[in-house]
């Protein structure tokens, strides 16, 4: 009888072990992927401020400061339970205040400024690379911003894009000019005016970048004509100074 009760006593006690090793590593686990859930949301947070920060690198629409402002707040609701997150709920309000008054006073400039150099040119095309991630992403998850709205506004930085490229393209070609690198001002021009082409896009600055492609092509082919009209007259010059001068020191006929 002792037995008996022994093995229960120690079936149970085993059982219970069991239980409480997986308890255990259901909880590890729950925290582990807490963690990563808060240091996840915390990236988002700092990303988007990030951007909103620096949105004078580029002319942001009122919707592209939405989906930020939006995104910013669903991270922060995530993190509540954040024991590192301190006034979790102020900067929650604080959000919801700012993403009201954008919604009812903001105010769009989205007139294209030339990128002043290939380096900004570059960071110009890295923020919108990262923004029509986010667009992306935010759509998947169901942002409150009207998916018109969105799916506009990656229309609009994707244009943005072929716009900086034509821009930085130009000034380049400007400066190859100066250089009088001839060939590569050339293939340059050829390329812009083919990629302008192959878009397809109707936009009046793509239109007139288009016109000034083709007149500078136009320059350089007169400049190439008219610089080998030179050289030949050149030749023909120094042609016929050399037949006269053969004639007068040449060798004499003899009579």
């Amino acid at each position: 009888m002792l037995l008996t009760i022994a093995v229960i006593i120690i079936v149970l006690a085993t059982f219970m072990l069991i239980i409480y090793n997986m308890y255990s590593d259901y909880m590890a686990r729950r925290e582990e992927d807490l963690r990563i859930m808060y240091t996840r949301c915390r990236n988002i947070v700092s990303e988007s401020e990030e951007l909103l920060i620096n949105q004078n690198q580029l002319p942001y629409s009122k919707t592209i400061v939405l989906i930020l402002r939006y995104r910013i707040l669903n991270a922060l609701k995530r993190m509540k339970g954040d024991p590192r997150a301190k006034g979790i709920e102020e900067r929650i309000n604080e959000q919801q205040a700012l993403i009201h008054n954008i919604e009812q006073h903001y105010k769009e400039d989205l007139a294209f400024r030339n990128p002043e150099n290939d380096s900004v040119a570059v960071l110009q095309l890295r923020t919108i690379r990262r923004l029509r991630k986010i667009i992306q992403s935010e759509l998947r998850a169901g942002t409150p911003v009207d998916v018109n709205l969105c799916q506009k506004e990656d229309r609009r930085l994707k244009l943005l894009v072929l716009k900086i490229n034509i821009s930085n393209l130009i000034q380049n070609v400007v400066l190859m000019r100066d250089l009088r690198q001839v060939g590569s001002c050339r293939t340059l021009i050829t390329k812009g005016l083919e990629v302008i082409r192959r878009s397809g896009i109707k936009d009046n600055w793509l239109m007139e970048k288009s016109d000034t492609l083709n007149q500078m092509l136009k320059e350089l082919e007169n400049q190439v004509r008219q610089k080998s009209q030179e050289e030949v007259e050149k030749v023909n010059e120094k042609s016929e100074t050399d037949a006269e001068l053969d004639e007068i020191f040449g060798d004499k006929k003899k009579w």
